[in-house]
């Protein structure tokens, strides 16, 4: 099983972490990586980024957690050195303990491979974790431990890849093919259904998952001929670019770029971080590449048809007004491939 490790300090010495992690491993034609990035070291509300693998039964997991700072800016626990994290750093944390638990469960075929069950996972974890510390801060929008989740689950067949894309909030889940680039798995927990004006606007969201509250996780499955790129990010890598197609132009551009899935986290890491207002947190997985450099390869003809499209080139100079005809523009354009594969709008 592939689990990036926790980052660690010396016995005896203050805890102390660089404000980003970055990991990969290659297992015969599978290739993975995460980037975790803070803004501020030692109080991210992005959990480190899962991804493990099950190698007797092809069995896969990547997921991100993004605490909901808003609702849960309240603090909730106290390290034992005086520390204190607020609600949205402990819940994005206890939700990936969660979902990790229940991969575990499902590969040792104790647990059904069920978003239902995944839930109940997550409300019995979040129902037992720690709420030492206590706030004064009242209201509709507050909840306790709350959190965004995007994970793909995956299983690997003779020819082809099973998916199931499960999330909560405005963590994304995406496929990255070969042929036709950049698709949404999700669709965002928010009343505003256009991508676009979610950049914009960033809107509320309808639903997270809380230990206080009720929520939900909605589901979305598929399948796909190998090879494929999965991956899962939360909203500190796609919403701060000015259209959907420039994530996809930082994924492929950085790709270009490496010689290696470690090389290729370090990039990613390094693009994403003087751009991004927030933390952000990204899990990826490569299946049925060769090498890296058959990855890269299969790839190479898709970022010269993005760059020839324009979807690269933002105008720096005639105001906004020129910024926004070029976004409404390429989103006309890129829309119809990015939101093939994503659910349908919800009633």
């Amino acid at each position: 099983m592939i689990i990036p490790p926790q980052p660690a300090h010396a016995p005896n010495s203050p805890p102390s972490r660089p404000a980003h992690l970055t990991w990969s491993a290659t297992h015969d034609r599978l290739q993975a990586l995460t980037v975790w990035t803070e803004r501020r070291p030692g109080h991210g509300e992005d959990a480190e980024p899962l991804a493990a693998y099950h190698r007797p039964t092809g069995n896969g997991l990547l997921a991100v957690f993004d605490g909901a700072g808003g609702s849960g800016a309240a603090p909730a626990w106290r390290t034992p050195d005086g520390a204190t994290h607020t609600g949205a750093w402990v819940g994005a944390r206890v939700a990936r303990l969660a979902a990790e638990c229940w991969f575990q469960g499902v590969v040792d075929a104790e647990e059904p491979d069920t978003p239902e069950r995944l839930t109940c996972c997550l409300r019995a974890v979040l129902a037992a974790a720690p709420r030492t510390a206590r706030s004064k801060v009242t209201g509709s929008m507050r909840r306790l431990l709350p959190t965004t989740m995007a994970a793909v689950r995956y299983r690997l067949g003779d020819h082809g890849v099973r998916w199931q894309a499960v999330w909560a909030g405005d963590s994304r889940s995406y496929a990255l093919l070969p042929g036709s680039g950049l698709h949404a798995l999700t669709r965002d927990h928010t009343h505003e259904d256009d991508t676009l004006a979610q950049l914009r606007q960033d809107p509320p969201m309808t639903n997270v998952i809380c230990a206080d509250r009720p929520f939900e996780l909605s589901a979305h499955q598929g399948e796909f001929r190998r090879p494929c790129v999965l991956l899962s990010a939360t909203d500190g890598f796609f919403g701060y670019a000015h259209t959907p197609a420039q994530f996809e132009c930082l994924l492929l551009e950085t790709l270009g770029q490496a010689r290696t899935a470690g090389e290729w986290a370090g990039l990613l890491r390094r693009a994403i971080q003087p751009i991004t207002g927030d933390d952000a947190s990204l899990s990826l997985v490569a299946l049925g590449f060769d090498d890296f450099a058959q990855l890269r390869g299969a790839f190479a003809e898709r970022y010269d048809s993005v760059v020839r499209s324009g979807y690269r080139d933002v105008p720096t100079a005639d105001g906004p007004d020129v910024l926004r005809d070029w976004q409404d523009r390429t989103w006309e354009s890129y829309r119809p491939t990015y939101e093939q594969l994503m659910p349908g709008v919800r009633e």
